[in-house]
């Protein structure tokens, strides 16, 4: 009795054993095949709002969506996970058939905003495209600083409100002529197509106004043109 009771409590030990061993077998190849998977999966579509890509260490360096502020595009972040420039698009005809669209490609300053601008817009019968180079000061003003919080703001509200690019541009038009250029942004050199048709390329001083500009506008005239530093023309040479 005694010798069935010793082979019986040995069958039971080699069974959990054997029990634990193909359990943790099942779950290292199960584990392996998931990763593996995971890894190398091909997918002909995927949908999504976002998709995040991360390097190493799992900081964001690359965002694309397609709702990005009712944008879609690509935004990419430095080593800080500061916002480095992106490549957006959006477009809208509404009832009237008005088109509201624009395409943008930005290089920005570190941990500041754009410096290098390939931009289209079109609102209606205005449309503007072009490159645009920017200077910007590495420590922002006080003054500056607060004028650009409001206005951060009141573009969000007008976007709420369904307001137009026209109306957009317009706002921060009013916002950013109480700040002097150089403390914020000074546009130094523009080349493309104006919104009057002309083809330009207009080179500006420190502080954003408009020195020198070579033109040929929509009826195939070329001038060359300088301007004082309240933007009056001084002089202008024409073939």
């Amino acid at each position: 009795m005694d010798s069935e009771l010793t082979i019986i409590k040995k069958s039971l030990r080699f069974l959990k054993v054997y029990s634990l061993v193909m359990t943790l077998l099942f779950i290292v190849m199960a584990f392996s095949g998931f990763t593996q998977s995971a890894l190398k999966q091909n997918f002909e579509e995927i949908t999504a709002k976002q998709i995040i890509l991360t390097d190493a260490n799992g900081k964001i360096r690359v965002r694309l969506g397609g709702d990005l502020g009712r944008r879609g595009g690509i935004l990419f972040y430095n080593d800080e996970g500061t916002e480095a420039g992106g490549l957006l698009y959006g477009g809208t005809r509404d009832k009237d058939g008005k088109v509201d669209a624009f395409s943008l490609l930005t290089m920005d300053q570190f941990k500041s905003d754009q410096i290098v601008v390939l931009a289209y817009d079109h609102s209606g019968d205005r449309k503007r495209y072009g490159l645009t180079i920017n200077d910007r000061p590495d420590v922002m003003s006080a003054q500056a600083d607060e004028i650009i919080q409001e206005l951060g703001q009141a573009l969000r509200k007008a976007e709420q409100s369904g307001k137009s690019s026209v109306e957009m541009d317009a706002l921060r038009r009013e916002y950013l002529s109480r700040i002097p250029a150089r403390e914020i942004v000074a546009r130094r050199l523009f080349a493309g197509r104006d919104v009057e048709g002309s083809s330009q390329v207009t080179l500006s001083d420190p502080d954003g106004k408009p020195r020198l500009r070579l033109q040929v506008d929509k009826l195939g005239q070329a001038s060359i043109s300088f301007l004082d530093p309240s933007g009056k023309t001084v002089r202008t040479i024409k073939p």
